[in-house]
């Protein structure tokens, strides 16, 4: 018991002291480590948008597992086109994009960039030496609440192919 309080007492002598000084304590998010920041990000996208560029195209993400996994799914009308799960791994975040090719590309987020997240090619199952994978993905947001998504695949012979989207919530 007398332990419990001298921790409580540093703590807000602590608190007083940086009051005192004019240092603004740290805050809960400033403690939390950038991969569940940037899974915070991608939670926060639970719903379902669409494809500005192809209104057919619906991405709908969904949390489960307790919230430890995120789930994103491309639709084209009612069938499924493919699939990418999102969670941590320790202090890493994780991307599994399952692909129509039947690959699986594993990419892990970079710490880089407060303005988005940004995943690069770890490594793959189910990889044939003659298709394409998903190399790179990034999301970013802008003010509007609209979300850009860009993929980078790689081909064969090395060349990468860029696309992105803009995507826009879905009208209820």
């Amino acid at each position: 018991m007398k332990h419990r309080w001298t921790r409580q007492a540093a703590i807000a002598a602590g608190i007083m002291i940086c009051s005192a000084t004019g240092i603004a304590p740290a805050t809960a998010e400033d403690a939390l480590p950038v991969s569940t920041l940037q899974f915070e990000k991608i939670a926060a996208l639970a719903g379902e948008w669409r494809v500005q560029e192809s209104p057919s195209l619906r991405i709908v993400f969904e949390p489960t597992a307790g919230g430890s996994v995120i789930v994103e799914r491309w639709m084209v009308g009612e069938r499924m086109h493919s699939m990418t799960v999102y969670h941590l791994d320790g202090e890493r975040l994780v991307a599994t994009h399952y692909c129509p090719q039947g690959n699986q590309p594993r990419l892990v987020a970079s710490a880089a960039g407060s303005a988005g997240v940004r995943f690069a090619f770890l490594d793959a199952t189910g990889l044939d030496p003659h298709e394409s994978f998903q190399h790179d993905l990034s999301f970013s947001w802008d003010a509007e609440g609209t979300v850009s998504r860009a993929e980078t695949y790689r081909g064969p012979e090395g060349a990468m192919e860029e696309s992105s989207l803009v995507l826009v919530p879905a009208m209820e």
